[in-house]
């Protein structure tokens, strides 16, 4: 079953998003800020993230370059979601980045989102 942890201080937008991946078979872990989202993925590294880029302790681009840094985990794909319009200078500092896979807007289309999963995860 592959695992996907959300690091995201949103908790509405994170247990809508767990249920739905939890009902199609995924195992979702969650954490509500990059400092504990970290320590989840070194103690179990999953699959996939999905990443928030702004939350309280650590904002998305410095949470994607400690994975990036670690060899234990800068090869665990990464998808940033945002409510905020993503501009041109943001979305160069993070394709910069080796685990950086994509923008979500959130509110996101669940299926759209399923099908990006699911063709990282089979590259993956």
């Amino acid at each position: 079953m592959p695992s996907i942890l959300m690091i995201d201080d949103d908790d509405e937008f994170s247990g809508l998003t767990s249920e739905f991946f939890t009902r199609r078979g995924y195992s979702v872990e969650l954490a509500t800020g990059g400092k504990v989202g970290l320590a989840k993925v070194a103690a179990s590294p999953p699959d996939l993230i999905f990443l928030d880029i702004m939350m309280p302790d650590m904002n998305g681009i410095e949470v994607l370059r400690e994975l990036g840094s670690d060899y234990d985990t800068a090869g665990i794909p990464v998808l940033v979601m945002s409510s905020r319009d993503v501009d041109a200078g943001m979305q160069r500092m993070f394709s910069q980045e080796r685990n950086f896979k994509g923008f979500v807007p959130k509110p996101t289309n669940f299926d759209t989102l399923e099908m990006k999963v699911a063709g990282l995860l089979r590259v993956h």
